[in-house]
């Protein structure tokens, strides 16, 4: 059943329309939910334009950040607010649609964007042509330096270490590794089904798993 977001999966999972869904970890009621495999992570990015100068989180205070899948990502905003005490230093976060990211920055409406992904090439693919080179300056990354304390209470995510040139091989972005937040999507089972069933599935997944690979690394 495609429900088109992570938050349309969760509901259908939730109110029983669906025995299983890929679910992201942070997102709606997964209180029935049981997790069968990790499918994938997703990356929290905090992303500046090409001549941007903000490098820290306290580069943001009065400024407004840009967020994309508001309704999916609004628990990662909370967390992060907390934990930076965001609302005392007057940043705002506003859901953008993908066509106003342009106009958003054009306009100065925002200064950064949030944006939460896979980390595979079709991913990054967009990333960098949201925000296109201009001359030697690319966009950059503001580091989430507290990740490890937010994972320590907020148990859906964990600290991540993007590796150096994630994101553009040259010049290399980010310069070197930068950390920040990541999430699982997982494939969860409703609690109620039979553990057989859960279980023969498990391992039809185990045993594809290499096969998989090959052709979706990510």
């Amino acid at each position: 059943i495609d429900k088109g977001t992570a938050l349309e999966a969760t509901k259908a999972f939730a109110s029983g329309e669906a025995d299983l869904a890929v679910a992201r970890g942070d997102v709606g009621d997964l209180s029935a939910a049981r997790a069968v495999v990790i499918i994938t992570h997703a990356v929290a990015l905090l992303v500046v334009p090409p001549g941007s100068t903000m490098a820290s989180m306290d580069d943001l205070k009065g400024k407004a950040v840009g967020v994309i899948g508001g309704d999916l990502n609004h628990q990662l905003v909370e967390v992060i607010t907390k934990e930076y005490d965001l609302v005392r230093a007057k940043v705002q976060f506003k859901n953008l649609a993908l066509k106003d990211i342009q106009p958003a920055f054009q306009s100065k409406q925002v200064s950064a964007l949030l944006v939460v992904m896979p980390i595979s090439e079709k991913y990054l693919s967009m990333l960098r042509e949201m925000f296109p080179a201009k001359g030697k300056q690319a966009l950059g990354l503001i580091p989430i330096e507290s990740a490890g304390a937010i994972a320590a209470i907020a148990r859906a995510y964990e600290s991540y270490d993007l590796p150096k040139g994630t994101v553009r091989g040259s010049p290399p972005i980010p310069d070197d590794d930068l950390t920040t937040l990541r999430v699982p999507f997982y494939l969860v089972a409703n609690k109620k089904l039979d553990d057989d069933v859960v279980g023969n599935l498990t391992k039809a997944f185990m045993d594809a798993r290499r096969d998989l690979l090959g052709e979706y690394p990510l």
